[in-house]
């Protein structure tokens, strides 16, 4: 298989700030056989007049991430497929090389993941963090960190198909949290054909506390649908990364801990809201 078509899905809600730094990567590729689906969720600001400039397939939902990363590989055409974030910048070659590794045999990857130019407190703890996520290089879907974002398509199709027997629409649909962990706990399931791509993606993260708490707080509120569903997945999830002597782990551990609190915070809203509804 030549030059394979890679379709690259990228989930969409308020992303001007960073989409043109992630459209631009894209762009950019040493690999050119690609597609880019944006899959909007009615943004209220210029993320759609960025993506129309570059001349992406647009699709536009009702639905948070897990939803749309679901329809926007019913859109795909491609024999890979990547699930990309809209604050992520890809590295000039990673979708080159990407590609060889599946064509070696490999069904999904693992991408390396820094820091975009950390400059604030936040910013250098989360950089910290991805370090030390990489250096432990657990590929476990429920205790490890890290997460496959490039699939084969087969692979990737059907995870989905198994996600979407498991989880309601509505359900699916305002699903926020762990959309990432969920699709690879499936995917590991058909198989353990996993590599990682090093030095792959660029992270724009939170510059400050409130981002990270808006951030955090947002993904606690949709953890409840993700336990009901995978208990066992969530309970992984909960623990901290494993330590060890080096700095970069009690780093990680500290912020660890910081996105707890807040994550815990939108846990117990969503269950008083529901208890109040009941």
């Amino acid at each position: 298989m030549d030059d394979p078509l890679v379709s690259i899905v990228i989930p969409t809600y308020n992303s001007e700030k960073t989409l043109s730094l992630c459209l631009e990567s894209i762009k950019r590729q040493t690999y050119k056989n690609i597609e880019v689906i944006v899959v909007d969720s009615y943004s209220q600001d210029k993320t759609v007049e960025i993506a129309e400039r570059y001349k992406v397939k647009i699709i536009r939902v009702h639905g948070a991430l897990l939803w749309a990363r679901y329809l926007g590989h019913l859109y795909a055409k491609g024999d890979i497929e990547l699930l990309l974030d809209s604050d992520q910048i890809l590295n000039f070659t990673a979708i080159e090389r990407g590609v060889k590794k599946i064509l070696k045999g490999y069904d999904m990857l693992i991408l390396e993941e820094k820091s975009y130019k950390p400059r604030t407190l936040i910013q250098w703890l989360f950089y910290f963090d991805r370090k030390h996520v990489h250096e432990i290089k657990d590929l476990d879907p429920v205790y490890g960190v890290l997460l496959a974002r490039m699939y084969r398509y087969e692979i990737l199709d059907n995870a989905f198909s198994i996600i979407r027997k498991k989880l309601p629409v509505k359900v699916m649909s305002r699903l926020v949290s762990h959309d990432h962990a969920i699709i690879y706990y499936e995917a590991w399931k058909w198989s353990r054909k996993v590599d990682i791509l090093e030095d792959a993606i660029y992270h724009i993260e939170p510059k400050n506390l409130k981002s990270l708490i808006k951030k955090f707080y947002r993904y606690g509120r949709t953890e409840l649908d993700v336990s009901r569903y995978y208990p066992k997945l969530i309970r992984g999830k909960r623990k901290p990364r494993k330590i060890n002597k080096s700095l970069n782990s009690w780093i990680s551990l500290g912020l660890w801990l910081i996105k707890s609190i807040f994550y815990v915070f939108g846990l117990i809203s969503i269950a008083r809201q529901l208890s109040l509804e009941d």
